[in-house]
C-alpha cells in the first residue's frame, strides 16, 4: 500500500462515486478501478460495495477512511513544516482552544514565543472540547488545549493536566436570582440559560445535577460555543451561565458576578489533548513548553 493508493481510495470514498473521483485526480476509471483492485488484494478485506451508480465503504473501508485522513494530514504537516525550515519560517502550528484558554493563558503564551521566533504562525480554533477533539482525530488540528475528559484511556489520544478549575453558575450584577434567599435548585432551573451544547460535559454535568434532584433538565435560550456571547447574553439578559471564577476576574465579564449554589460548583481538569502516536511539530513543541509553564503556576497559586 502506497501514498497514492491510499489518495485514491480516499477520493472515492468521499465522493462515493467512482467516475467523479477519477474526473477529481485526474486519472482514467479502468485505471482507478484497477487501483483499488489491488488495494484490496493487498489489504484482503472489502473497502466498498457497488450500489447503483455510486459506491458505499464497509466497516472497513470507514476505518481506512480514517487512517488515510491522518496520513495525508501528516504528510501535509511534514511538507510545510520542511518548506519553513527552507525558507526560514519555523513553522505552523493549527491549535484548538477552549473558551477560557483563547481568553487567558493561550494569548500570552503565543506572545511569548513570538517574541523569540516571530516568523512562527499560529492558527487557532475556538469551542470546547467535544467538537475540537473531533477535530484533532482528523489531523485538523494539532493540539487541543481545554477541559480534559473524565475517561482518559483513549488509546488514540493522550493527555497532559495543566490546571484545574472550579465552575459555577454566574449571571448579570442585578439577576433576579440574587434577590432571592436560600435558593433552590428549582429557582435555577425554572431561569433561562446560556450554555454549550448537550454534547459538552459541563451541561452534561448541569444537567445531571437538575435531573439527580428530580427537576428535569436546564432549559435553554441560547447555545453557543463563543465566551464572548455567552456573557454578552447574561449581561443583557436574565439568562445564567457557568464559568470558570477566573473568567469574572476578566474585563469581558464587567457586569456579571456568581450566582452560586453549593450543589452546582464543578470542579474541572484542564491541559492538553494530543494524537498519541504524532509527534509534536516544532512550533507545537515550543507552545506545550510554555502551556507546562503557564499550567505550572496555575496549579501551584
Amino acid at each position: 500500500m502506497d501514498y497514492r493508493q491510499l489518495q485514491l481510495f480516499r477520493a472515492v470514498a468521499e465522493r462515493q462515486n467512482l467516475s467523479q473521483a477519477a474526473e477529481a485526480v485526474g486519472i482514467t476509471q479502468p485505471g482507478l478501478s484497477k487501483s483499488l483492485r489491488g488495494l484490496q488484494q493487498e489489504l484482503g478485506v472489502r473497502l466498498y460495495s457497488t450500489r447503483g451508480r455510486g459506491i458505499e465503504l464497509t466497516e472497513a473501508g470507514r476505518a481506512l477512511l480514517a487512517h488515510a485522513k491522518l496520513v495525508e494530514a501528516q504528510f501535509t504537516e511534514a511538507r510545510a513544516e520542511l518548506a519553513g525550515i527552507a525558507s526560514g519560517v519555523l513553522g505552523h502550528a493549527r491549535i484548538g482552544a477552549g473558551p477560557a484558554w483563547i481568553s487567558r493563558h493561550l494569548p500570552g503564551a503565543i506572545a511569548v514565543i513570538l517574541r523569540h521566533h516571530p516568523k512562527l504562525r499560529f492558527t487557532v480554533e475556538t469551542g470546547y472540547a467535544e467538537r475540537l477533539i473531533g477535530r484533532l482525530r482528523q489531523g485538523e488540528l494539532d493540539v487541543v488545549i481545554g477541559a480534559l475528559p473524565q475517561n482518559r484511556t483513549d488509546p488514540d489520544l493522550r493527555f497532559q493536566r495543566l490546571s484545574t478549575d472550579t465552575i459555577g453558575v454566574i449571571g448579570r450584577t442585578d439577576h433576579p436570582l440574587l434577590r432571592v434567599a436560600n435558593r433552590s435548585l428549582a429557582d435555577y432551573v425554572h431561569c433561562s440559560w446560556a450554555l454549550p451544547n448537550r454534547a459538552e460535559l459541563l451541561r452534561q454535568r448541569l444537567d445531571g445535577a437538575f435531573r439527580k434532584a428530580g427537576l428535569g433538565e436546564a432549559k435553554v435560550a441560547v447555545e453557543s460555543d463563543s465566551l464572548s456571547l455567552m456573557l454578552a447574553t447574561l449581561r443583557l439578559t436574565d439568562c445564567l451561565g457557568l464559568a470558570t471564577t477566573q473568567t469574572l476576574s476578566q474585563d469581558e465579564a464587567h457586569g456579571i458576578v456568581s450566582v452560586e449554589h453549593a450543589e452546582l460548583l464543578f470542579h474541572r481538569e484542564a491541559g492538553l489533548i494530543s494524537r498519541r502516536h504524532t509527534s509534536y511539530s516544532p512550533p507545537v513543541q515550543l507552545l506545550v513548553t510554555e502551556l507546562r509553564r503557564v499550567g505550572a503556576r496555575a496549579i501551584a497559586v
